[in-house]
């Protein structure tokens, strides 16, 4: 895999996560000849110009037609082509879902579905816009890998790590431009092992996606008021590193799930899951983004609104402690 240098990583964070996942892949193209770049009318969109003009036998443009992106990226896969798609987190994987349920994860195919533009970074263009439950949609078809990284450098390694499963995977990117730079390039980053970003004797904060960079600040908040945080990074929501979440209901009085999403069959949901089987566990309270459609607003508005801002998060620790 190679190596990042912070300057491209400062660009990276500038131009937001498309331009990342761009890069990213046309770095992965020219160490791997067998992938290939599907999407669907989104060329410009998703910052693929470039790519297309590097590999134009490697692209593969099919237009507002979603079942079949993931119909087309099925057959590529049988042939053993590495497709990674493409597509608007509202579109893909709700408008094609029955075609990623049947086309990759019955039939357990190696393609890897990357979402641009998932939670409600649309903004004023509306709920129709608005991603808020892709990963409850993924996480009930079986065989699939769900990864949200945080960071540029995450995003990267991310594609990296997903042409090293043998089997579908969905990459969920959040945050627009000017995200945060998180993660230096010796993180180790694994699929499946979650990253304690910050040690912490009293709450555990388990965020996703975005909601690193927010989880961070609320921690440090409650740190100056003396509750002892910790932050951990679940980058893969499925599977879930459950030897982190052992760890976690053991050594930690209350946990605080942090993502993007909806209420129901994300990253809190997941967690709510797993501890459901121990007769002890700690509290758990949620901050997402309910069960509602938003009102609309600008990313920023829509974000506050609904109480993922660090601020807001660490006063939800404040109150259930």
């Amino acid at each position: 895999m190679k190596t990042i240098e912070n300057d491209i990583l400062q660009e990276w964070s500038k131009l937001g996560p498309r331009n990342t996942m761009s890069a990213s892949l046309e770095l992965l193209a020219e160490e791997k000849e067998d992938v290939c770049v599907l999407t669907a009318d989104l060329t410009p969109t998703a910052r693929l110009t470039n790519f297309k003009a590097k590999y134009p036998e490697r692209f593969f443009d099919l237009g507002i037609a979603e079942q079949d992106l993931i119909d087309f990226s099925a057959g590529l896969a049988v042939e053993g082509v590495v497709p990674y798609v493409v597509g608007l987190a509202s579109f893909v994987p709700m408008r094609c879902a029955e075609q990623m349920r049947v086309a990759l994860g019955y039939m357990n195919l190696n393609a890897k579905v990357i979402s641009i533009e998932a939670g409600v970074r649309f903004g004023p263009l509306g709920n129709t816009h608005y991603a808020m439950d892709d990963i409850s949609v993924i996480r009930a078809i079986p065989n699939f890998t769900i990864i949200s990284p945080s960071d540029p450098l995450q995003i990267y390694k991310a594609i990296q790590e997903a042409n090293k499963i043998d089997g579908p995977v969905y990459i969920r990117l959040t945050g627009g431009p000017g995200f945060p730079i998180l993660y230096s390039n010796d993180q180790e980053f694994k699929i499946g092992k979650a990253i304690e970003y910050k040690k912490g004797k009293d709450v555990a904060i388990i965020t996703t996606g975005s909601m690193l960079a927010e989880g961070i600040e609320a921690a440090e908040i409650l740190e100056k008021k003396g509750i002892s945080t910790r932050v951990i990074d679940m980058h893969t929501i499925k599977p879930l590193d459950t030897a982190m979440l052992d760890s976690v209901i053991k050594e930690n009085s209350l946990i605080l799930t942090v993502e993007e999403h909806s209420c129901f069959g994300g990253l809190g949901s997941a967690v709510a899951e797993y501890k459901s089987q121990f007769d002890i566990a700690p509290k758990q309270i949620m901050a997402n983004l309910g069960d509602r459609f938003q009102k609309l607003g600008d990313y920023k508005y829509i974000i506050k609104k609904c109480g993922l801002k660090a601020v807001d998060l660490a006063k939800l620790v404040e109150q259930n402690r």
